[in-house]
């Protein structure tokens, strides 16, 4: 087996077998109509027969190829095909009784398209009469022409468990493959989700060892600056604008770090968050808390990112963080800052980003502005 997907489904073994059994049912076909046409019956009786089995090909190739193939249930055009088994196969081989040769083929046929019950039904009407006319031409007893016909019917049984065998190891067989495949797309996802924090990790360690150590120590240059000269407005600039764009880049760096989960609740993150913010957040819980697993970093990346945003454009003098476990849990995060115009609410891309980890867990995203600005997020449990 290859290591593509598609390839994997392909190689269904039942379904490569199909160009065989229709070669298979040919050449059993040609060869009865040859043995039909070879046999010592009267012409216009041979002849009857070998044009009833050229119009069972022709219905083989027109309904009973399309049907022997179908996946659906019932199968598309298989009592057509009955029917026409019926109508055609029994007179011929009432005809010439050579032409039961042809059950060589019809036998597996059968019983791949109809199953076991229904397969053995049709099997019955197609060779019980043929048998019966044989072995009363020969002059056999009836005993054994029991004998004959329950020995056909045994093999025919035989047949039949061994075709539906074959056909449950198959569908099993699919199952697994695409079980396979299923579980193949979750482990890729799972791997990019984690390539993706791995390297938005790296990035914040960079920022904060660089970046941020830097303004660190500008602010400090500054400062000592300011000490030894005195006063200077050029000075307390400068030094007003490194302060800023150290606690952007704080910001930063605190929402690219992974969730701060390991060892903890998704409420003492969401503390911890807030202790350590720059304006005062009220948190407030309601419900029962409850691991909620992939939902946890959900809500968590909502809040890191919404009080990124609030930090860096809001001018809040507080912020309300509210957590509601039920089904779905609901977080919001509301701050008293300017808020924004509602024509740009979806430009930015922290606002952009959080929609889209909301809705890949199946939950609804919603923020509006006004006085101060609102993040609404409600995912439901089944997400986790």
């Amino acid at each position: 087996m290859t290591g593509d997907p598609g390839v994997a489904r392909a190689e269904n073994a039942w379904q490569r077998s199909y160009p065989f059994w229709d070669a298979y049912f040919a050449m059993v076909l040609v060869g009865t109509i040859a043995a039909t046409a070879a046999d010592a019956v009267p012409p216009g009786r041979r002849a009857a027969a070998i044009g009833l089995l050229v119009l069972l090909s022709l219905a083989y190739a027109a309904t009973g190829r399309k049907a022997l193939r179908s996946q659906e249930v019932p199968r598309p055009g298989c009592r057509i095909y009955a029917v026409a088994l019926i109508c055609m196969f029994v007179p011929a081989t009432l005809l010439a009784p050579v032409a039961a040769t042809g059950l060589a083929a019809l036998a597996p046929q059968v019983y791949m398209m109809y199953g076991t019950a229904r397969g053995f039904a049709l099997m019955v009407a197609l060779f019980s009469g043929p048998v019966g006319l044989g072995l009363a031409r020969s002059g056999a007893g009836r005993a054994v022409a029991v004998v004959i016909i329950t020995a056909a019917l045994a093999c025919s049984v035989l047949l039949a468990v061994f075709i539906g065998r074959l056909g449950r190891q198959n569908r099993e067989r699919m199952r697994l493959i695409e079980e396979l495949d299923r579980t193949r797309d979750e482990l890729a996802g799972v791997s990019r989700e984690a390539g993706v924090l791995a390297e938005r990790e790296r990035l914040a360690r960079d920022i904060h060892d660089t970046i941020a150590q830097g303004f660190t120590s500008i602010t400090m240059l500054l400062q000592a600056a300011e000490a030894e000269v005195g006063p200077n407005r050029h000075l307390e600039l400068a030094a007003r604008a490194a302060r800023e764009n150290l606690a952007e880049t704080r910001g930063l760096v605190a929402a690219l770090a992974p969730p701060a989960l390991d060892g903890g609740s998704l409420v003492e993150a969401l503390r911890k968050m807030a202790r350590e913010f720059d304006v005062p957040v009220d948190l407030v819980v309601d419900g029962e808390p409850r691991s909620l697993d992939a939902v946890e970093v959900v809500l968590l990346r909502v809040t890191q990112e919404a009080l990124a945003n609030v930090r860096k454009h809001s001018g809040a003098e507080s912020v309300r963080v509210s957590l509601v476990y039920g089904d779905p849990v609901r977080l919001t995060v509301a701050d008293d800052g300017c808020g924004f115009e509602p024509g740009r609410a979806g430009r930015g891309f922290g606002l952009r980003g959080m929609r889209s980890r909301v809705e890949q867990a199946g939950g609804t995203f919603t923020v509006a502005g006004g006085r101060g600005t609102r993040v609404e997020v409600a995912v439901p449990c089944s997400a986790s």
